[in-house]
C-alpha cells in the first residue's frame, strides 16, 4: 500500500454549467452563495468565541480551533443556519419594471392599460311638460 498523497487536478474539465441566459447572473449567484457560506461560518466562529469567553474568561486561538460544539449547541446552530439561508434566499415578489434602458429599447414596450370601468348611465332629469300654446 502506498503512502503517497492523492493528487487531484486543480481545475475541472469541461465548461461551467450555465443556468441563466445572462452568464453575469450565474456569476453573481455564485458570489452570493460563496459569501453566504462565509458569513455562516463566521456566525459559528463568533458563537464559539462567545461561549468560550463565557465559560473561561480568557481564551487563545488554539482554544477556538479545538472547540467542538456539543449536540444541543450544534442543533441551535443548525436552526440558525436554516433560518439564515431562508432569509437570504427567499423569493421576492416581482416588481414593476420602469422604462427599458436606451440600449434595449429597440421595440416600444406594450402599453399597459387598465380596463375602463363601465360608467353608469346618468339618469336624465324628467322633462317638464311642455306648455300648450294658446291661439
Amino acid at each position: 500500500m502506498s503512502d503517497a498523497p492523492v493528487r487531484l487536478p486543480r481545475v475541472s474539465k469541461g465548461k461551467r454549467p450555465q443556468y441563466f441566459q445572462d452568464p453575469a447572473i450565474d456569476q453573481m449567484m455564485t458570489f452570493i452563495i460563496e459569501l453566504s457560506a462565509e458569513v455562516s461560518v463566521l456566525y459559528d466562529r463568533v458563537d464559539t468565541v462567545e461561549r468560550l469567553l463565557d465559560s473561561k474568561g480568557t481564551i487563545s486561538r488554539s482554544d477556538i480551533e479545538a472547540y467542538r460544539a456539543p449536540a444541543p449547541i450544534e442543533a441551535e446552530r443548525a436552526a440558525r443556519r436554516d433560518a439564515y439561508l431562508k432569509r437570504v434566499f427567499r423569493l421576492h415578489a416581482p416588481q414593476e419594471r420602469g422604462p427599458a434602458p436606451m440600449a434595449a429599447a429597440s421595440k416600444p414596450a406594450p402599453k399597459k392599460t387598465k380596463p375602463k370601468a363601465k360608467a353608469k348611465p346618468k339618469s336624465k332629469p324628467k322633462a317638464k311638460p311642455k306648455a300648450k300654446k294658446h291661439r
